[in-house]
């Protein structure tokens, strides 16, 4: 970690974006990989964003790091910020912005059981998934029975969508999930996932959800089948869930296409 942070320091009056800059940078990325303290890799991150213009697509990259390494070392707020930073640049965007779900995620994650959720102040627990749209795509809207959530969607053919959720439940064993759906204007094909702590997956039935009303999606544990024929047949073990995601898969079931919205309102997890 001693030869990073020396070459830290020596490339502070180089050139953004010359080779010293990036060792530094990777050697400090390596050691953060091998198990270094974060602290040491953020004070070779923050030596080398010092260094770089603004206007410099290299900055993302080093921001990128730099909200990671924060994050490792518990400074929530600090990775906040250097990612939100980092998702200026086209080079990091993309990964910045997965960054910034899961901690979301995380802390927005449901930490007992059973839960309800009728979403009156909140969009939480849900997470609007980072491959797509803009964070403000999932609101809070008044619909005809009362505050709903709004999740704004563009059907793009064969491509997927989803919403999320984490499952921080300490054990807590859960055998069924529950929520109302409705779309704004296209009929749309639904399926939840849940995924446990090892990455295994298992897929509910597709639902059908329209727009001229509220379908009420009742799901217990039997009702899903493992998405990997590796996975020996079954229900998933309900006290290992880690994540549960409402996955749109209007655009792989059909030929649709064009802008929608998928209300979803009280949330039932027990």
């Amino acid at each position: 970690m001693l030869h990073a942070l020396v070459w830290a320091w020596a490339v502070i009056p180089a050139l953004a974006g010359s080779p010293e800059e990036w060792s530094s940078a990777y050697d400090a990325r390596l050691s953060q990989a091998l198990g270094a303290d974060p602290s040491e890799a953020i004070a070779v991150y923050e030596a080398l964003v010092a260094q770089i213009p603004a206007t410099h697509e290299q900055r993302g990259e080093v921001l990128y790091w730099l909200g990671r390494a924060r994050w490792s070392a518990g400074d929530h707020a600090g990775a906040k910020r250097s990612l939100q930073s980092a998702r200026g640049y086209r080079s990091s965007r993309r990964r910045a912005r997965s960054v910034l779900g899961r901690m979301d995620l995380q802390e927005k994650s449901v930490q007992k059981l059973p839960f309800e959720q009728d979403f009156r102040l909140s969009t939480d627990p849900w997470v609007r998934g980072w491959d797509r749209g803009q964070d403000s795509d999932l609101s809070v809207v008044d619909g005809d029975t009362g505050r709903v959530v709004r999740w704004k969607t563009e059907v793009v053919p064969g491509v997927e969508d989803f919403l999320s959720l984490q499952l921080d439940t300490d054990g807590a064993k859960l055998s069924m999930v529950s929520m109302d759906l409705r779309t704004e204007s296209l009929p749309a094909k639904l399926r939840v996932v849940l995924e446990d702590r090892a990455g295994r997956r298992w897929l509910s039935p597709v639902k059908t959800v329209g727009a001229n009303q509220w379908v009420n999606l009742q799901l217990s544990l039997s009702m899903f089948s493992s998405e990997s024929a590796s996975v020996s047949p079954g229900a998933p073990n309900g006290t290992n869930l880690a994540s549960l995601f409402l996955l749109d898969q209007t655009a792989v079931h059909t030929a649709q296409e064009g802008s929608n919205a998928i209300f979803v309102d009280n949330l039932i997890l027990r």
